[in-house]
């Protein structure tokens, strides 16, 4: 268990950054700390962040929920090849590759107050503005549609309109927001990254090629992020380093729970010293790689 001692005095926030069919790898991580006592003050979320944010902000005593709505998926595809449908798209469309109705269906059924500021645990919602290339945080307004804009990849899924202003996905203007957790009071973050090793890697088509080119954007720009906000409060940061096998589909969802169950108490663990408190630094795998 951590240590609770001296938490009435401190606003503990957890941070999630954006990265695809990745994202299941958060959820171990969520559900060890929520099982340890471990509960955020607020909650920072940004592309698929903030789809396993929302979940913990609005379910934090069912949280098993979430793993059952990433397994559910192990058959889907968030994209399709077909060449045909691609053309109609860009053509019927124009700003995307495909359509988000899919995921708007999904999330739909999973939101029963659609609006952010209802939610347990207060939520902040990242997302991109394209007027002014911005970040935007939302923590307030339509729950279902903040969650679309903040996972709206440019060009593959279409920008979504939040109160006249165009906004897509959070990761291009903020890939892991410790930023936004310090302006709204945190006095202790603990994030998890879903930023990877450098590694060998083949093209799985278009779609996967793009996707790849904007991760290793916003890896970088996370680095940036911690490099200036992770000591301004104490700041844990693990980064698993775990990958789909591609960006968009659950075909190793299974296998990547199952992965991020195992190395989730162990790097847990390396981030707590024996009084149980948090040992600010970042964490790739089990070994801590840097203090901050």
């Amino acid at each position: 268990m951590v240590s609770l001692q001296g938490f009435e005095e401190r606003r503990l926030a957890l941070v999630l950054s954006g990265g695809g069919a990745s994202g299941i790898v958060q959820v171990p991580f969520i559900e060890e700390l929520i099982r340890r006592g471990v509960s955020p003050d607020l909650i920072v979320g940004s592309s698929v962040g903030a789809v396993n944010g929302a979940f913990l902000a609005f379910h934090p005593h069912d949280i098993e929920g979430l793993a059952e709505l990433w397994i559910a998926l192990r058959d889907t595809r968030l994209w399709h090849r077909n060449i045909l449908r691609i053309t109609r798209n860009l053509l019927t469309r124009g700003t995307s590759v495909y359509s988000n109705r899919f995921l708007r269906d999904l999330f739909k059924r999973h939101v029963t107050v659609d609006e952010i500021a209802a939610a347990e645990i207060p939520l902040h919602i990242v997302t991109t503005s394209l007027s002014n290339g911005r970040k935007r945080v939302l923590s307030t307004g339509q729950l279902l549609a903040a969650v679309m804009a903040s996972i709206a990849l440019p060009g593959l899924f279409p920008p979504v309109r939040l109160d006249g202003d165009w906004c897509v996905d959070g990761g291009l203007s903020s890939g892991l927001d410790l930023e936004t957790a310090i302006l709204q009071g945190a006095t202790h973050t603990i994030a998890v990254d879903l930023g990877v090793h450098p590694s060998p890697y083949q093209p799985r088509g278009l779609v996967d090629l793009l996707a790849r080119s904007m991760e290793i954007a916003v890896q970088e720009r996370t680095k940036a992020e911690i490099d200036q906000f992770g000591s301004i409060v104490p700041t844990v940061v693990w980064r698993p380093g775990l990958r789909a096998l591609s960006f968009g589909s659950f075909e190793d969802v299974d296998d990547l729970y199952a992965a991020a169950k195992e190395l989730a108490p162990v790097m847990i663990d390396q981030a707590l010293d024996s009084q149980g408190e948090w040992i600010p630094g970042v964490y790739e795998g089990v070994v801590p790689v840097a203090k901050v």
